[in-house]
């Protein structure tokens, strides 16, 4: 049964989309089946592999028709699929938004295309855009768990309690009910500090963070003890339409490499995993 994970945030450039691709690409390294699906209208997700031969179907069938029979490509990745975001209107007209405004039910289309993938994928993550909407919505209704990367400064924070967290309390189970209109819990939120600087400054907003977080998610939230340090290598990858770990899996510095990074990550998510070692084709 394939755990769903939903990386939001009501915030665009703290590093979504690079979380996503970073995390299901060590998970498959490891062993793992794994399946990332883009929903943010941007496409950032879509661009990042090289796919020659993309499915004839994408993010529109899966969410209108709650049907993902031939939306599924392959990164060229062992272990390592995607489902392509193929509505760039978005918001200008698009199917998907349009589809989502028709009717409450729909807002679990994702849940139940997602649902009958269960049995193929050990992993699943949907990258969101950098907003709140209803797309955002119903990427989060279909979660078993929330990833949130948070950049270490005081907009970047201020945004993800009064916007993310806004969010997320908006999605609550009405008084006396246990589930969302999915018909499960609302997933809990783990925040990552992301791009952490290596001065003293950086360390000390990163403690304020964890201390101001603890007190304003209302229990919906928990920080993250794995930081992904501002390196370039997360860049350089993205670039060349790579993992970060495999431009990275050692580094002779303080800081530790993307490697361990993602390792690490791995590990304190799914706890289980602790001791697999990923493994690639050079």
């Amino acid at each position: 049964m394939a755990k769903i994970y939903a990386v939001i945030g009501t915030k665009g450039g703290t590093g979504k989309t690079s979380t996503t691709v970073n995390l299901g690409s060590i998970l498959a390294d490891m062993g793992k089946s794994v399946l990332l699906i883009d929903t943010d209208f941007a496409q950032a997700l879509s661009k990042y592999f090289n796919i020659p031969f993309p499915a004839n179907a994408g993010l529109t069938q899966l969410i209108t028709r709650a049907d993902p029979a031939g939306c599924i490509s392959q990164t060229g990745f062992p272990r390592l699929d995607i489902i392509l975001n193929d509505d760039s209107l978005g918001d200008k007209g698009g199917p998907v938004l349009s589809f989502l405004r028709q009717s409450s039910s729909h807002m679990i289309y994702l849940s139940l295309a997602l649902q009958k993938l269960a049995e193929a994928y050990d992993y699943m993550f949907i990258d969101t855009q950098g907003a709140s909407g209803l797309v955002q919505e119903a990427a989060i209704l279909a979660a078993d768990e929330l990833i949130s990367p948070v950049v270490p400064n005081y907009l970047d924070s201020t945004e993800f309690i009064t916007g993310t967290v806004g969010l997320l309390r908006k999605l609550l189970p009405a008084p006396g009910m246990k589930t969302t209109i999915a018909g499960k819990p609302l997933a809990p939120c783990n925040v990552v500090i992301n791009k952490m600087g290596r001065t003293r400054d950086a360390k000390n907003v990163v403690d304020h963070l964890r201390k101001e977080f603890d007190e304003a998610g209302d229990g919906l939230v928990r920080v993250l003890n794995t930081v992904i340090p501002d390196l370039a290598v997360y860049n350089k990858a993205a670039g060349a339409s790579e993992a970060a770990h495999h431009f990275e899996p050692a580094r002779p510095t303080y800081s530790p490499s993307a490697k361990e990074t993602m390792v690490n990550l791995a590990y304190e998510l799914q706890p289980k995993l602790t001791g697999t070692e990923p493994a690639w084709e050079v």
